[in-house]
């Protein structure tokens, strides 16, 4: 994938961002299918593995500067938001599209 000029930094954040949440996605699913039944009475297991991957990434984030954890929050914020209005726009034109083929409404 190319990008372009000046904006490698942008696509080394959109690779990280999505491989990490594969691979934990991946992890809690795996653990949480291989805890025993009986592991954690009365707890789901995948919440129960979601707390461990908490503790262990609390761990590692616990010497950074608060400001920055922060920061990097408001961006994966930001990125997520980003695709949800335009998943949201292109359902929208979408409809729009279809609708016009079919001689249905074209507005809203």
């Amino acid at each position: 994938m190319e990008c372009p000029q000046g904006e490698d930094h942008i696509e080394q954040f959109v690779i990280e961002l999505l491989s990490t949440a594969s691979m934990l996605l991946g992890v809690i699913r795996d653990l949480a299918d291989a805890l025993p039944a009986d592991a954690y009475p009365d707890e789901e297991p995948s919440a129960v593995v979601v707390e461990m991957v908490f503790g262990t990434i609390a761990t590692a984030l616990g010497a950074v500067d608060p400001d920055d954890v922060r920061t990097a929050t408001r961006l994966i914020d930001l990125a997520s938001t980003q695709v949800l209005e335009h998943l949201q726009l292109a359902c929208a034109l979408s409809r729009r599209s279809n609708a016009s083929d079919h001689g249905g409404r074209t507005y809203g």
